[in-house]
């Protein structure tokens, strides 16, 4: 039944894509945003400090963190790592990911893994599906053109502490987003987001509309050879009702 749940959703992700143009990424505040490849070997090295992290409608940590992120890209294929650190040590996350894309869509597999950092010793090899501490998820993204700045996403999680405590079985739990970008004079861009779930799963017991957003993100010169991009974004998570404002700025490239 799981198999099947992921196979009538990436042909309907399809079948929307097939009507769509693309080329960039997601810019949703997620590490689904995934560099885009370059012809030649190149290093994407960036770091956000914000005041929480929202993931697909859920508030992962509530204290100011850091989001280290490292990528090394060569022609159709990206291998990065991504991490998320707060400063009162209450929450930490490490994944790692490679993608590969083609025409206009990217394949991205993550492996996202939180240990807690009050510990000693953590779970890092523990590879069984009912106690280890890693989740697998399997994304498959659709972006825009300059004209059509808009994107569509379809993740579903794999494998993993993904699991339904009642039966034991995987939920599959799977996640799409359609969102727009707006660049407004090369120095102010807004973005606007919907994403929900099918069914049951992670993100809610039922299908359902779990995250609306909003952002807006605005490059500051510090110097002639020093921009600070800082942004603000609203979540709301309509089957939680829940409201969530971010704050944040980046360094990097």
């Amino acid at each position: 039944m799981g198999y099947s749940k992921i196979f009538l959703v990436i042909v309907g992700f399809f079948i929307y894509s097939g009507v769509s143009s693309a080329n960039t990424s997601p810019s949703s505040d997620t590490h689904d945003k995934v560099p885009k490849p370059s012809d030649s070997l190149s290093v994407h090295l960036s770091a956000n400090f914000q005041s929480r992290h929202i993931w697909r409608g859920n508030l992962t940590c509530s204290a100011w963190n850091v989001q280290p992120s490292l990528s090394v890209s060569q022609k159709n294929f990206l291998f990065g790592f991504w991490g998320a650190y707060t400063v009162d040590n209450s929450y930490s996350e490490v994944n790692l990911y490679a993608s590969y894309s083609f025409a206009n869509v990217t394949f991205t597999v993550y492996d996202y893994y939180c240990p807690n950092e009050t510990l000693k010793f953590n779970r890092l090899f523990d590879f069984n599906r009912h106690s280890t501490q890693h989740t697998v998820d399997a994304t498959l993204t659709y972006g825009g053109t300059e004209r059509m700045p808009f994107w569509v996403m379809a993740s579903t999680l794999i494998w993993g502490d993904d699991n339904d405590n009642v039966s034991g079985n995987k939920f599959y739990s799977t996640y799409i987003e359609a969102g727009y970008t707006w660049q407004y004079r090369k120095v102010w861009e807004f973005e606007f987001l919907l994403g929900g779930t099918p069914f049951e799963g992670y993100y809610a017991p039922k299908a359902n509309l779990v995250n609306v957003g909003f952002g807006a993100k605005q490059t500051l010169s510090i110097s002639s050879g020093f921009r600070l991009p800082i942004f603000v974004k609203l979540f709301a998570n309509p089957y939680e009702e829940n409201l969530y404002l971010v704050f944040g700025a980046t360094i990097g490239n």
